[in-house]
């Protein structure tokens, strides 16, 4: 588990830094040695500086500011805490951050979403380098589509941040930080994970190139990760998809002066993914499939530029483009053994109307999902303020076809065009030396509402002392009813592809965020202890909800979005950093939600074929009310570093359609355990081993569906069955 506590040295509070390209750089590589209160730098010795917190962030504001003098709370995950937990992907990085949950939501594709604040991944927005650019359709897949190789550090603000970023931005942030190097290098690793016996091969390089003088630089970075089919439950059809990646991009810039740097950067990932059954058999005649073929482009150019030590701006322009040929459905439970008494042919042969493959023969798709940003921001300092503001533009499309399998278009199930502008501003004022004070506030146009949203913000920071800081605020957040990423994830009930569409008149959902905390830290020169708390309430009014399945005229099923009368998030999440000694640290973290409709939500509702069942509930499903991290880590030398993580999940409610029935599951309890030994070459190179078992007592759920009409959405827990891994990486 990271040291998430932002808090010390708690002195006097410091102006935002400048922004100086050349020094900038020179602050983001800091960040590869430095974290927040708990271990915050390894000299390579084995000995932990816990004084250290010099790293620059820029989430929270929109402005850098050293992460012990930022006003808002900041989370930051480094790169070394991910190279330790050995972390392919995003997905796997975002679970070492208490608060932060991953949740499996198909046990055909392993679609999945990261939740914060207590709230689903709807609620969250996922930034690149500051930018919004995990349009609707890249949020499905997109969680395992961001190697860890292209990560320096994640930053994460919880609470609505859409005075800053506008729509979908309800729970918080998090942003994903690249390295931007100093000097020639790289690295290169190959892995291995072991799951059930099915091995996932993966490997990822990076080269980099800087002038002596600092002002070009480039960096290349790719990363490939292949596994087959995984079942679980020996029924025949995948719990882990078959899957083969490949990711590329380059990031570079290039400073024309002291006071002016253009950077760019450019990302692209092939995904081959299916689950289900008949691997090798087209797609139609498999019993269920889920099968995805994904293009996933996206970049960005930026113009930094300091006019004065008083004023400067950047203006930016990024783009993403999805293009996915995709299969939802199958045959449902047709004998496909010809060896079977029941088998009929007859209902494998697409040609006959009516047989099941008939129908499954038109259960493809194809999608695109272009979006454009433009970003414009600028900085004034007068005296005790820092004022922030500038223009956001996004625009974005879907276009969704059902198609057949040799590609021929049976109907236009999408076409969807929506765009958002919006205008913010914000001070942060240095009140005293020990009070900072943040008021912003933004104003959005959205295409599908008829009038501006207005999202105010106010945060207050007060150095009590030199060991405690407080921290307050109020903030706000909303969506806005466009096409979400749960729409273009067709979830199956059996082999019946479910379809979610937005009721006619569906309003925006409006979110505030109160939040209260505290950061402490033993001894300032020596701080051995540290400790945060942090609660908070979020008030949602007019909130999205889906109503129970419903049957169309065609006997497709589908289920509509609607507004509800609201619902509130109560939480409290605290950590606490304990070194030991210099050689061995504990962090460990724990996090409440208590999230729960006003009024009690009907999700299932069966008044034909089970004898009127209806199940309704005032809780959110798949949300457990406890969780909690905690890492033991041992550097006994420069030569050693060993750890032994636990991350704990609560009881959570899950609907079963197949059963009728609405479950509390059990607890779970997953140990990591893992060690890497370094070895450091006279050549200047530096070799890494790693090798640990995730999951060791193979904690995960145990009344998965099984067979042909199984419900894919009835998964929950942890993700992963226990797996060795190991790997080897170099450094030069």
């Amino acid at each position: 588990m990271p040291t998430v506590i932002a808090c010390a040295p708690l002195g006097r509070p410091r102006p935002p830094a400048r922004r100086d390209p050349l020094r900038l750089s020179l602050l983001l590589i800091l960040a590869n040695s430095v974290s927040h209160a708990g271990v915050v730098d390894d000299d390579g010795s084995g000995t932990v500086d816990l004084t250290r917190v010099d790293v620059t962030v820029t989430t929270a504001t929109r402005t850098e500011r050293l992460l012990a003098d930022v006003p808002v709370r900041t989370e930051v995950l480094r790169r070394q805490d991910i190279e330790l937990r050995a972390a392919l992907d995003f997905s796997q990085a975002a679970e070492l951050i208490n608060g932060l949950r991953v949740e499996s939501n198909c046990q055909n594709c392993n679609t999945s979403e990261v939740q914060l604040l207590g709230l689903g991944g709807a609620y969250n927005q996922i930034l690149f380098d500051g930018t919004p650019l995990l349009s609707t359709l890249g949020g499905v897949y997109g969680l395992e589509q961001i190697p860890a190789a292209f990560i320096n550090r994640i930053e994460v603000v919880k609470g609505g941040g859409s005075s800053l970023y506008g729509p979908g931005a309800v729970a918080g942030v998090i942003n994903l930080i690249p390295e931007q190097p100093t000097r020639n290098g790289g690295r290169l690793q190959l892995g291995v994970d072991v799951q059930k016996s099915e091995p996932v091969l993966y490997g990822d390089a990076r080269g980099d190139f800087v002038l002596d003088d600092g002002r070009l630089g480039l960096s290349m970075v790719a990363q490939a990760a292949r596994n087959d089919a995984i079942d679980y439950n020996g029924d025949g059809f995948s719990e882990i998809t078959q899957k083969d990646q490949q990711v590329a991009g380059f990031q570079g810039w290039y400073a024309l002066n002291d006071r002016a740097t253009l950077r760019a950067n450019y990302q692209y990932t092939h995904e081959q993914r299916r689950g289900g059954n008949r691997f090798d058999q087209p797609e139609f005649l498999a019993n269920i499939a889920e099968s995805l073929e994904t293009d996933y482009q996206r970049g960005s150019l930026r113009w930094d530029h300091i006019v004065s030590d008083d004023f400067d701006y950047s203006l930016g322009y990024s783009f993403a483009y999805i293009k996915r040929d995709s299969f939802y459905g199958g045959l449902g439970d047709v004998v496909t053994d010809p060896n079977d008494p029941y088998y009929d042919p007859d209902a494998l042969d697409p040609t006959l109307p009516g047989s099941a493959a008939s129908v499954s023969f038109n259960q493809y798709g194809h999608t695109t999902n272009p979006l454009h940003y433009i970003d414009s921001q600028f900085n004034l300092r007068r005296g005790a303020h820092a004022i922030a503001f500038g223009l956001q533009y996004k625009r974005e499309s879907i276009t969704d076809e059902n198609r057949s399998a040799i590609g021929e278009t049976v109907a236009v199930t999408g076409d969807d065009r929506f765009s958002n502008l919006g205008v913010y501003a914000q001070d942060e004022w240095t009140l005293s030396d020990a009070v900072d004070l943040v008021l912003g506030a933004r104003v959005d146009k959205s295409s599908t509402l008829d009038d501006p949203i207005f999202s105010p913000r106010v945060a207050l920071a007060f150095a009590a002392s030199d060991r405690l800081k407080l921290r307050a605020g109020i903030s706000t957040g909303f969506r806005a009813p466009e096409v979400f990423s749960e729409d273009l994830h067709v979830v199956t009930l059996g082999a019946e592809p479910i379809r979610i569409r937005n009721t006619e008149g569906l309003g925006e959902e409006r979110a505030v965020t109160g939040m209260l905390g505290l950061d402490w830290r033993s001894d300032p020169a020596d701080p051995r202890w540290t400790w945060d708390a942090t609660a908070s309430v979020t008030e949602l009014r007019d909130t999205f909800v889906l109503s129970e399945l419903r049957s169309d005229d065609d006997g497709s099923l589908f289920q509509l979005r609607e507004n509800s009368s609201g619902s509130r998030v109560t939480g409290f999440e605290t950590n606490v950093g304990w070194q030991a000694m210099e050689t061995v640290r504990l962090t460990a973290g724990v996090a409440w939600y208590r999230s729960r409709y006003d009024e009690a939500q009907i999700v299932f509702d069966d008044t034909e074929d089970r004898g009127h069942v209806t199940i309704a509930t005032r809780d959110y499903l798949k949300a457990p009310d406890w969780t909690g991290l905690a890492q033991l880590t041992w550097s006994p030398t420069d030569a050693w570093d060993a750890f032994v993580g636990l991350k704990y999940t609560g009881p959570l409610q899950a609907l079963n359609n197949n059963t009728a029935r609405l479950n509390r599951t059990l607890a779970f309890y997953v140990v990591d355990v893992g060690a890497s030994r370094h070895f450091h070459g006279a050549d200047g190179r530096d070799w890494d081993l790693s090798f640990g078992v995730r999951n060791l007592f193979d904690e995960r759920q145990q009344d998965l569906e099984i067979g042909a009409n199984r419900d894919s959405d009835y998964v929950y827990g942890p993700r992963f069955a226990r797996s060795l891994y190991t790997s080897v990486r170099v450094a030069f």
